[in-house]
């Protein structure tokens, strides 16, 4: 079974694949972390990124989870999904990393207008090979809040990426199963989706 476990940042994925690989007999999939656009000796910090950067980035990363994914033909748990990264610099693109509330991925024309258009189609594209990649896309929903010192991102970005992630697979059809609750409640429907 191919599952891509996929919510916002800071919705748990990576704690839930943690506990739940060994039980359900799947490896962990797992992304490059979302940081050195560049490339460069001299790191460049996310939020410095310019917009070909992070399209740029966006792209690489879309590469790296592919051959993650592809290292595990028999089944995987993906800690994300081929849309993650496309959604995260959509958003960003549109609304920044601290938008206001009430704020929307829907705003209007700006100065990143064809960098966005770029990556409406790079993300047809990357939701075309999502749906042929995974038997189901398990969402974690935003229910806990962010424990950094300094989140790198605002309450109200983790909201719209949530939002964006789950109209596009909906509005493609994509078999979505919501889990939620404490971690124990999401690792037993976890195990009861696989089967396991």
């Amino acid at each position: 079974m191919r599952i891509a476990l996929v919510g916002a940042y800071g919705a748990g994925k990576t704690t839930l694949i943690s506990a739940a690989t060994a039980r359900v007999g799947l490896p962990a999939a797992h992304g490059t972390p979302m940081r050195d656009p560049v490339g460069s000796r001299r790191p460049t910090s996310l939020e410095e990124a310019t917009e070909p950067e992070l399209i740029q980035l966006v792209v690489r990363r879309h590469a790296e989870r592919l051959l993650a994914e592809a290292a595990y033909p028999k089944g995987f748990i993906s800690d994300g999904s081929l849309l993650h990264e496309w959604v995260y610099a959509t958003v960003r693109l549109a609304v920044g990393l601290h938008p206001r509330i009430g704020q929307d991925v829907e705003a209007g024309p700006g100065t990143g207008d064809l960098y966005r258009t770029v990556l409406d189609h790079l993300g047809r594209e990357f939701l075309h090979r999502a749906l042929t990649s995974y038997d189901v896309f398990v969402h974690l929903p935003v229910e806990f809040p962010l424990h950094d010192d300094t989140p790198p991102i605002a309450e109200h970005f983790r909201v719209l990426s949530d939002r964006l992630l789950l109209d596009t697979l909906h509005a493609a059809g994509a078999p979505v199963r919501t889990v939620s609750g404490p971690l124990d409640d999401r690792l037993a429907a976890l195990v009861a989706l696989t089967g396991a």
